[in-house]
């Protein structure tokens, strides 16, 4: 039987590359809509404003929020490091 500490780590995961695959579809929509900026600040943006709404809960004082924050702070870096490229 798996532990709900790996459930919880595979669903984790599963939130994430489902929030990047939004945020990446969404900056290059972005993009094509709006112009003016590269795609990788496109999507850079819309990691920065994924990681902003993962830290509402937190903000709300709702429970779990360790993982809001874990999620916002991946979100983040991986906004960061699109925007270098």
């Amino acid at each position: 039987m798996r532990s709900a500490t790996s459930r919880g780590r595979r669903l984790f995961a599963a939130g994430i590359l489902g929030v990047s695959v939004l945020a990446t579809v969404g900056g290059v929509l972005f993009d094509v809509v709006h112009g003016g900026t590269t795609v990788t600040r496109s999507v850079a943006y819309a990691f920065w404003f994924a990681a902003a709404l993962c830290l509402l809960p937190v903000l709300a004082r709702r429970g779990a929020a360790w993982v809001f924050v874990a999620a916002s702070v991946l979100l983040t870096a991986i906004g960061a490091a699109v925007d270098a490229v």
